[in-house]
């Protein structure tokens, strides 16, 4: 497998040709149903969208609309060792992340991210969920750890379907309202580290939220 270059954020075309020319025909197959668009930043803050893992195309869901701004999202390294896998997730913006390891290199390329002013795309999960409904579950500290570093804030995003996502059924996305880095209890220079839990979880407590209000 190649390794990923974590040096310097990467400029691809292929990114908004996809979205350009592919976004409608997601909407199209999956149904979606976009809620919340108007929670979606649109000042030069630095926000990182946070997404219930429930399949390999939460990220595609997530960024179809073209009122959101290009995401460079975490995916696992397991992705990336086809080496035409590699390519296209990389020229999506997708970086490699090892899961369960304390990979300090993904963490500190989502650093760069989001200092360069760019959208950096989370599961806090982990890892997809396997519940058959989808159900969100508790969030790793990553999310949390990298709103601490940059001061960004987050944007909770609910990705939810009645049972499996597959082809044809709707599929509903809900964006939250921005949870800001001092609402998380972020914003102090140094945290113990059940602060940094703590907030992970009211992120993950946020998308919950927004998943149950589409499962009413």
């Amino acid at each position: 497998m190649k390794e990923f270059d974590y040096s310097q954020v990467k400029h691809y075309k292929l990114y908004g040709f996809v979205k350009n020319s592919l976004g409608w025909l997601v909407k199209v197959v999956y149904r979606l149903d976009i809620k919340g668009l108007e929670n979606v930043p649109t000042d030069k803050r630095k926000f990182i969208v946070a997404i219930n893992h429930t399949c390999a195309l939460d990220p595609v869901f997530v960024a179809c609309s073209k009122k959101v701004p290009p995401l460079h999202f975490m995916a696992k390294v397991e992705l990336f060792k086809n080496p035409v896998v590699a390519w296209f997730i990389t020229h999506m913006y997708g970086f490699p992340v090892k899961r369960g390891k304390g990979d300090t290199s993904a963490i500190e390329y989502g650093e760069k991210i989001l200092e360069e002013g760019h959208v950096m795309a989370i599961c806090p999960e982990g890892k997809r969920i396997k519940d058959k409904d989808g159900v969100p579950q508790r969030a790793k500290a990553g999310v949390a750890v990298i709103a601490h570093a940059t001061g960004a804030d987050v944007l909770p995003v609910a990705i939810c379907c009645d049972g499996k996502i597959k082809p044809f059924k709707k599929v509903t996305v809900s964006y939250g309202k921005v949870l800001t880095n001092e609402e998380l209890g972020l914003s102090k220079e140094e945290l113990e580290p059940h602060e940094i839990k703590d907030a992970a979880n009211k992120v993950m407590d946020s998308i919950t939220e927004l998943w149950e209000a589409e499962r009413k």
